[in-house]
């Protein structure tokens, strides 16, 4: 048999072997460059969505400055700011605690916390016995050393002694609840304050006040309340308790203190306007 023909068939098998050894490069090659591209592609996605993440951060770090910013504009914005700060001092006038039998208990209770930018801010609150229960409210966002200058000042003159905060805020809140049974509301800017209480839960104060005076609510004009002003007071008390069940003493002319007030349950004040609250925030 002729042997002639084998090396020519060898070598065709040959080239086919390495035209499909050729092709299944080819195909892998072309593999691992899609593979490469959608790889690469993937991580320029997640680049693009980390980089979006940090803008998106840094917008929400520049809102919230500026709100905190545009917070601190108003003394109701500072209290706000300031709710969550550390209680520094809680302080109530002892005038509270041991009410005078000739004249309704009236005194101060303040509250204050560390507050943004190293301030401290601190409310007071006049609380009066009688019937008003939250009569004015006043407050302040002052350096350490302000607030210590204040604080010293009061102690030196006995104004103020230390309480509890929860107890600080039972004493307001019953105040304000006596009030309100008299058909009187705290004073107007006692909402931008009250913010202040926030997380101290108020205690219960039970007979450790003395409210109104002889059993009845008593109302006693301080040396700022116009004649205006006290007629609506009384046309309040009329209105909710009845004649007779209220004491009521109006100011006599350039009484500077309580010991210049006269009571008197006859008055007759005419004046028809009768309103829910008695003072106007400034």
């Amino acid at each position: 048999m002729s042997e002639g023909p084998q090396p020519i068939l060898r070598s065709s098998a040959e080239r086919l072997g390495k035209a499909d050894s050729l092709r299944r490069y080819l195909n892998q090659q072309r593999t691992c460059l899609n593979h490469g591209g959608s790889t690469m592609a993937k991580s320029e996605q997640q680049k693009q969505k980390k980089l979006a993440k940090l803008k998106a951060k840094e917008l929400r770090k520049k809102k919230e400055l500026a709100r905190q910013q545009q917070m601190l504009t108003s003394m109701a914005g500072k209290m706000r700011a300031a709710a969550t700060g550390t209680i520094k001092d809680c302080m109530i006038s002892p005038d509270l605690l041991a009410p005078n039998p000739t004249s309704p208990a009236i005194g101060h209770v303040m509250l204050s916390r560390t507050a943004p930018g190293s301030q401290i801010a601190a409310a007071f609150f006049l609380v009066d016995l009688g019937c008003m229960g939250v009569k004015d409210v006043a407050g302040n966002y002052r350096t350490q050393t302000e607030y210590n200058d204040v604080i010293s000042d009061m102690q030196s003159r006995q104004m103020l002694q230390p309480c509890e905060p929860e107890f600080a805020r039972g004493v307001v809140e019953a105040a304000i609840a006596y009030a309100e049974s008299c058909g009187l509301q705290p004073h107007p800017d006692y909402s931008k304050f009250a913010p202040l209480w926030h997380h101290i839960e108020p205690a219960s104060v039970g007979d450790t006040l003395a409210f109104g005076m002889n059993g009845k609510p008593t109302y006693i004009a301080g040396p700022y309340d116009d004649m205006g002003r006290q007629t609506r007071i009384y046309n309040r008390l009329l209105e909710t308790l009845g004649e007779g069940n209220f004491e009521f003493a109006m100011a006599t002319s350039g009484a500077p203190s309580f010991d210049d007030f006269e009571l008197d349950e006859e008055i007759d004040l005419s004046e028809e306007n009768s309103m829910v609250r008695i003072d106007s925030a400034e």
